[in-house]
């Protein structure tokens, strides 16, 4: 068996099944969870299925369940779009009987007795690891679970700007647009917002730039309380502020969390791999997408050096 039959006959063996994330979701989080959740209730009506994890503005429509820890005794944990035990939202997944990790990032997992750990980066999103999973099995799908597919899809690819196999891509965003999805009102919930939300985006337009042409911004504690915005808002949200610029190929934003006493890094490239500096302390994500969390500011200059020196060898190259 391959390891999408060995998911799918492991799916079919449980009676209940439990699907996680990674925490501070993003829409590709949610999507691949939900959609996963929607598509096997469907399939496997007699089944028990519940998703867990922390909720933020990203989670479009979607409820997460408020489960005993007892529920996990005989279950299957599914986490989906992440395979870093730290960032897993909820830990009782330690609780469950078996656990799957989909994931699309280059990270390796360090999660323990893992039954199947399904990493597949040649894949732009987690979302479209699921579709691909839901047309090999031939799935009914609803157009709810394909609004959250195809949303995942969307948002993880910047609108399909960031392909890792575009064929591929398209070919299953195609697949999972035969099942009606809701375009129209996802579009209007992920990029449309209220006026004062974008007016407080003024407060993170400027940014500072190195030698190399690395742009990056430091967003304390003092200055996110000053936003009102919730902290993903500011962490993953304002990162591409500094993006589209002709001359910044590499882009950085640093942000407070003060809650977990460390600084959030999200890192952004145009057509340079940038995922080993992210490895280097303790991230990962993609080749072009990543992020770390950061001990303290200092930490932050040494990224930014890394960074700016990867832009120079970048340039010199080229």
């Amino acid at each position: 068996m391959n390891i999408k039959e060995q998911i799918y006959e492991l799916i079919k063996s449980y009676q209940t099944i439990i699907i996680h994330r990674h925490a501070r979701p993003d829409m590709d989080a949610i999507g691949s969870q939900y959609g996963l959740y929607l598509t096997i209730k469907e399939n496997f009506q007699n089944k028990k299925v519940y998703v867990v994890g922390d909720i933020n503005d990203m989670v479009y429509l979607s409820k997460m369940d408020e489960i005993t820890d007892e529920t996990y005794e005989e279950a299957l944990a599914i986490i989906t779009d992440v395979s870093v035990s730290r960032m897993i939202s909820d830990e009782r997944y330690k609780l469950a009987k078996e656990r799957i990790i989909i994931d699309h990032h280059q990270n390796d997992t360090d999660v323990s007795d893992v039954s199947i750990f399904y990493k597949e980066p040649t894949f732009a999103s987690a979302s479209e690891m699921i579709v691909d999973f839901i047309r090999e099995f031939r799935l009914r799908v609803t157009p709810e679970a394909a609004t959250y597919l195809y949303g995942g899809m969307v948002t993880d690819t910047g609108r399909f700007m960031y392909l890792n196999d575009a064929s591929k891509t398209f070919e299953l965003a195609s697949y999972i647009t035969r099942f009606n999805p809701s375009y129209q009102d996802f579009y209007d919930y992920i990029y449309t917002e209220p006026l004062q939300k974008r007016l407080t985006k003024n407060l993170f337009s400027n940014f500072d730039i190195t030698e190399n042409g690395v742009a990056y911004r430091k967003n304390d504690a003092e200055l996110i309380a000053q936003s009102g915005l919730e902290f993903q808002a500011i962490s993953r949200g304002m990162v591409n502020q500094m993006a589209g610029i002709k001359e910044i190929s590499i882009w950085a934003n640093f942000t407070e969390d003060v809650d977990n006493n460390v600084i959030v890094g999200e890192f952004r490239a145009r057509g340079i791999t940038i995922v080993d500096i992210a490895k280097k302390y303790g991230g990962g994500g993609h080749n072009h997408a990543c992020g770390a969390s950061l001990k303290n500011w200092e930490e932050t200059e040494q990224v930014i050096k890394d960074l700016d020196e990867r832009a120079k060898t970048h340039a010199k190259n080229t």
